[in-house]
């Protein structure tokens, strides 16, 4: 994928399964606008980060293998200094 605000990613639920974990509500891109991942909010309140190469994008939804591919807050902090985010 390439640069650009990638609106038609947020919001898009992410799911294990058919189960939604969440929703994203931010793509962080690095420096040349290519899609690193997605800041998520997670069903339990928590916000996490889920890399872009561990996700399956599609139109209506993002699938994951596990949700252990999920990075935690401290995690989406690091990728959130280092990537642009775009709404």
């Amino acid at each position: 994928m390439r640069a650009g605000p990638f609106p038609e990613l947020l919001r898009l639920p992410v799911t294990v399964n058919g189960i939604e974990l969440g929703r994203t509500v931010e793509a962080l891109v690095d420096g040349e606008g290519r899609l690193i991942g997605f800041e998520l909010a997670c069903r339990d309140g928590s916000r996490r980060f889920l890399p872009a190469g561990a996700a399956e994008i599609g139109t209506s939804e993002i699938r994951v293998a596990s949700a252990l591919v999920f990075l935690d807050e401290r995690e989406l902090g690091w990728y959130r200094e280092r990537a642009a985010a775009t709404r």
